[in-house]
């Protein structure tokens, strides 16, 4: 008989819940009752002010672990009924959404405020790494999020939150993030497509280069993909670019799919040879030296920008050798390939100059 059955002197939960009328209800599965813990060793107690203790059940070893850690002697908490009635006659309940809203309340504080915390790695899959929180959530850390060059499952990294969805359950982790600004909002309101900056290569791929740039105290990486780099096709990036260039770039936009600045140096190029052209308009006189020959024409270095000579411009059965000193009236531009176009200069005219 339990002690609230003797200090009613009814004998039994019948009697006793027609003594007190709706002072005690029936429990039906599912429904949210309100405790105090009383044990939390070996096993989770708690007063409902029901006949009998209610046994709080939780069967994942993290998350009773979560529970142990949050939970003191004299806690109000609200609890999920799982059984109204046991076969040892005490009501079973849940703690997990209180916990979950506990855990995802912390995860958010973190998001918000941008804070760096500890993960560890699970597996690896395409695209990056599954991971997990100390308090067991788990979520995705994108290759693209990466500063290490190798990860090994169980290590354990500082990141920081940059996608937190708690109803879909859904969290993108950034080690980048606790090196660069990559809020997406901070991003947009300190860069500005078009925009000039001058960066540090940190990376060099085959297929683009990493960069890093400083905005208002702001860290932010770049990215310049091998189609930025050059209005001519590119080969052998990496021969081209090493680690701690500085490159002079224009902006093209936020991605906001990696939290970070795509940028162009073709875009750059572009503005630079607008300059170019007021420096070398049409009909003026220029020297140079011949970098490279083939059977489309010479290429003529003019010291800070391209000059070159179609073949149609050669005299027949002239060759341009490369060194050779050359002045070149100049006649046109390529705006493609970023070159002034060039007719040579020559002191005697051959048979068949054109």
């Amino acid at each position: 008989m339990s002690d609230t059955t003797k200090k009613t002197g009814a004998k039994t939960m019948a009697e006793l819940m027609q003594k007190h009328g709706d002072f005690i209800k029936p429990l039906q599965k599912g429904d949210k009752v309100k405790g105090k813990v009383i044990k939390l060793t070996p096993e989770i107690l708690l007063d409902i002010g029901y006949k009998s203790h209610a046994l709080v059940i939780e069967y994942d070893k993290q998350k009773l672990d979560n529970l142990l850690s949050i939970l003191k002697i004299g806690d109000e908490v609200t609890a999920s009924v799982i059984s109204p009635e046991s076969e040892e006659g005490f009501p079973v309940l849940s703690l997990r959404r209180m916990l979950d809203d506990k855990v995802y309340g912390r995860m958010e504080e973190l998001f918000k405020g941008q804070k760096s915390f500890q993960i560890t790695i699970l597996d690896t899959t395409r695209g990056g790494y599954f991971v997990t929180t100390a308090d067991g959530i788990k979520g995705f850390l994108p290759n693209s999020q990466l500063i290490s060059d190798s990860i090994k499952q169980n290590e354990k990294i500082d990141v920081q939150m940059i996608e937190f969805d708690r109803d879909k359950k859904r969290v993108i982790f950034s080690q980048k993030a606790t090196k660069y600004q990559t809020d997406l909002e901070t991003l947009k309101k300190l860069i500005k497509p078009g925009e000039k900056i001058t960066a540090v290569a940190t990376t060099v791929t085959p297929y683009g280069i990493y960069v890093e740039f400083e905005k208002d105290k702001n860290l932010i990486e770049g990215f310049i993909h091998i189609s930025e780099v050059s209005s001519e096709r590119v080969e052998g990036l990496m021969d081209k670019f090493k680690t701690g260039d500085k490159v002079e770039a224009n902006v093209v936009e936020i991605d906001s799919g990696n939290n970070r600045v795509n940028l162009s140096l073709k875009a750059r190029a572009a503005g630079e040879f607008e300059i170019a052209k007021a420096k070398y308009p049409l009909e003026k006189n220029v020297k140079g030296k011949v970098s490279r020959s083939s059977n489309r024409g010479a290429e003529v270095d003019l010291g800070d920008i391209k000059g070159f000579i179609q073949s149609t411009k050669i005299p027949t059965g002239t060759t341009l050798e490369e060194g050779t000193e050359i002045e070149g009236e100049v006649v046109g531009y390529d705006d493609r390939a970023k070159r002034v176009l060039l007719s040579p200069v020559l002191k005697t005219k051959f048979i068949g100059y054109r």
